[in-house]
């Protein structure tokens, strides 16, 4: 069953363009609800997003979701373009390990490697979380933390939601880990009737949004009933106020 097939039968007016990448919308859409109360796993896609920081269109990160049995990857190609393109060179390759299995999904590790150019010279830099028996080591910095069962880092806590939000868990108690912190997410609120405006569509889309809070981050998430609640916008901001907004540039793609 294909997870990014719209859940919402009642809607007559889908639009044109999602209709041509979705045939078969509404058979999928009956199996969809035949199937609710069973486990659902992600099954890999492939997405990709616009990436906005410090009130600048900075580029595009690709996502690809991979599983062998219960090992799944999800990576990131995070990339400037366009006018952004001029005047930064940093790219990043993410990648974020998990276990998944019936209603469960466990995050295991998380490594970037970023690159740069200056002066003419390349040089890149990774970061990296392990998991290590019961603590999670960041050894670039030398900081360690415990292990939470609802552990995710910034890259993947939008999925881990979704995974949540399509097995009807609970949405408490989700912990957010970085290279310089751990703390654990509040959900403050929950809005069942937002709208959200995208690349693609031709007008505002339906959208469910969750708004987590902690004394080091603030996000918000917006998932999207039209394509089973696939995340269609994040927004993180840190104590900073520094804030890194990722934007749905295109429908979402089963693999």
């Amino acid at each position: 069953m294909d997870l990014f097939t719209s859940a919402r039968t009642h809607h007559s007016n889908i639009r044109p363009s999602i209709s041509n990448l979705m045939p078969g919308l509404l058979f999928s859409a009956l199996m969809l609800f035949q199937h609710q109360a069973a486990a659902q796993s992600i099954q890999d896609f492939q997405a990709k997003f616009h990436v906005e920081a410090m009130g600048m269109n900075l580029g595009i990160a690709k996502h690809q979701w991979q599983c062998k049995q219960e090992n799944c990857f999800l990576i990131s190609d995070a990339k400037p373009s366009g006018l952004a393109a001029l005047f930064f060179t940093d790219s990043s390759l993410e990648t974020v390990s998990f276990k998944q299995s019936e209603k469960q999904l466990l995050w295991q590790g998380y490594r970037k490697v970023g690159f740069s150019e200056k002066n003419g010279t390349k040089t890149q830099k990774i970061t990296e979380l392990k998991l290590n028996q019961d603590t999670v080591v960041c050894p670039q910095k030398n900081k360690q933390w415990p292990v939470k069962e609802k552990m995710f880092d910034a890259l993947s806590i939008g999925y881990a939601v979704w995974h949540a939000k399509l097995n009807r868990q609970s949405l408490d108690h989700f912990v957010l880990i970085d290279p310089n912190f751990q703390t654990e997410l509040k959900l403050q609120s929950k809005n069942n009737n937002a709208r959200i405006a995208l690349d693609f569509g031709e007008d505002n889309m339906d959208a469910v949004k969750y708004h987590f809070v902690s004394p080091k981050a603030d996000i918000e998430l917006w998932l999207l009933p039209e394509f089973n609640y696939f995340p269609g916008k994040v927004r993180i901001k840190n104590q900073e106020n520094k804030t890194l907004t990722l934007s749905l540039a295109e429908p979402p793609k089963p693999l």
